[in-house]
């Protein structure tokens, strides 16, 4: 024991604190606290506390001014702004003082923080003047930043989607404050808020639907890359280097007015395909699914059954993981799923008749009558984003097979496992712990990429937003949403790949 070293005091149990040396920095301290205090210092509750903070003060910030006397520059809110940090980081600094007895200007974490707060001081006192000088050259224009422009009349029909005329009755429905929402003034009919969550929805059906359409097509050519067939590779790797060294904005033009608008546009000369399907330079028109009185009955055992095979898969993977036991996980999922799906379909018709009606499309006059359809614009922009991205995504799935150790190779082959086991088995699962994190950067990619739509005419909602923005004048409200929008977006789809990048992490026995 060192010479500054000393016994606790009687009575104490604490063995962190043996003298000016931190014996337990390397190792976190018993935690006897109560539920309540553990929460309050989890960092969701801390980030969360702050938010709210900052919400508060930028609310209060005009009575800040009037009590002031004077109107503070940005770099004043900025101060203010990190007091709740400055008394978090001083209350640590405290503790470790207490615990180590090195004082604040020699301890590394407190000097980190400091330096931290700083930075962040600098950035919101930044953000601030620029929105200060902004409200400031817009008084001086006689222009205003007006949310309320959200509840005006938009008085421009959207293309496709939604109907932003239409009345959401659905609201009042919802239980205790369902009244009250169906007479906010933005969920009114033909708004600026309806026509841009209009705009969002149909950004919402070409990004879900790329992003599975590009993950297949990817994964096929990051495989075609390497195959041994000459063909396969060749033409997988053209494929890579024109998609991938080429604008998507170039690419969507040639798709649009260079495939698409060259398809007939008379609905009687419309390419037909088996099923009641058609494509045209108008879009891609197929049977619609209807629903009728007993869908329910057929709809909540499907459903049902998904849910459960999910917890069949991840228990047929735990089995797996404990014994190995070949898993059979998607076995199980089908079984559930289509087992559920069967019986909800066999009840639906006992009760009243079939659960689902196809209603073909039909072609009538200038245009097709019934059915469901996809605009050509939404399939100029969709065959875009998955051709564009499905190139990145096969550089990405080809870098991740490489990276698997040879020897893994020929071990399964020493094994007598064929081609495809060993891809299903042995590469692929060991690839897509190095091609997932690259992958969600392409992911984001698409959903930023989307806006390109404005470029053929598709209304999404970037498109939504210029028109409302060149009808109200009001470009910093449209750009603040669009910013939001896509920022909400993006974190969503981070959010879901990285919990599923956490599933992929190798585990201990």
């Amino acid at each position: 024991m060192s010479d500054n070293a000393q016994s606790p005091p009687p009575g104490s149990d604490d063995v962190f604190v043996l003298g000016t040396n931190d014996l337990g920095g390397g190792r976190p301290r018993p935690v006897n606290d109560a539920l309540l205090e553990r929460f309050v210092r989890t960092p969701a509750f801390i980030v969360a506390s702050y938010a709210v903070y900052l919400i508060l003060l930028i609310f209060f910030w005009n009575p800040i001014e009037a009590a002031l006397g004077f109107v503070p520059g940005g770099f004043l809110f900025g101060t203010i702004g990190i007091l709740p940090l400055a008394g978090l980081t001083f209350v640590n600094s405290r503790t470790r003082n207490a615990r180590t007895g090195i004082p604040f200007y020699r301890d590394l974490l407190t000097i980190q923080e400091t330096i931290q707060l700083v930075f962040v001081a600098v950035i919101i006192g930044t953000m601030a003047t620029l929105i200060l000088n902004l409200n400031d050259n817009l008084a001086e224009s006689g222009l205003t930043i007006n949310f309320n422009v959200l509840a005006r009349d938009f008085g421009t029909e959207v293309s496709e989607g939604p109907d932003p005329r239409a009345d959401w009755t659905f609201l009042q429905s919802i239980p205790v404050v369902g009244e009250t929402l169906y007479n906010v003034p933005i969920f009114t009919p033909d708004t600026y808020f309806r026509a841009l969550a209009a705009g969002f929805a149909n950004t919402l059906r070409v990004v879900w639907l790329s992003l599975i359409f590009s993950t297949i097509l990817g994964v096929a050519l990051g495989i075609g890359l390497l195959s041994n067939n000459w063909l396969v590779r060749n033409v997988s790797f053209g494929w890579v280097e024109i998609f991938r060294n080429t604008p998507l904005l170039v690419q969507l033009f040639f798709i649009y007015n260079g495939v698409i608008r060259l398809l007939p546009a008379r609905p009687g000369d419309a390419l037909s395909f088996p099923g009641s399907i058609f494509l045209s330079s108008r879009g891609f028109y197929y049977p619609a699914v209807l629903q009728t009185p007993t869908s329910n009955y057929f709809y909540f055992p499907l459903i049902a059954g998904a849910i459960i095979g999910i917890f069949l898969w991840r228990w047929r993977l735990q089995v797996n993981e404990r014994t190995g036991v070949p898993a059979h996980a998607f076995r199980y999922f089908a079984a559930s799923t289509v087992g559920l799906g069967l019986i909800g379909f066999i009840v639906a018709f006992a009760v009243g008749g079939t659960p689902v009606l196809f209603e073909p499309p039909a072609a009538s006059g200038f245009r097709f009558e019934g059915g469901a359809s996809l605009s050509g614009e939404y399939l100029g922009l969709f065959l875009g984003l998955v051709f564009y991205t499905s190139a990145f995504i096969a550089d990405i799935v080809r870098a991740g097979i490489q990276s698997v150790p040879k020897g893994q190779v020929e071990a399964s082959r020493a094994l007598g496992l064929k081609n495809f086991q060993t891809l299903n088995f042995i590469i692929l699962p060991q690839a897509l712990r190095l091609a997932v994190p690259p992958l969600i950067n392409q992911y984001l990619n698409l959903a930023k990429n989307s806006s390109l739509g404005i470029a053929i005419g598709f209304a999404d909602l970037y498109t939504v937003a210029n028109i409302a923005n060149n009808q109200s004048g009001q470009t910093v409200v449209m750009f603040v949403l669009l910013m939001v929008t896509y920022l909400g977006l993006s974190l969503f789809i981070s959010v879901i790949m990285n919990a599923f990048n956490s599933t992929l992490r190798l585990k201990s026995r």
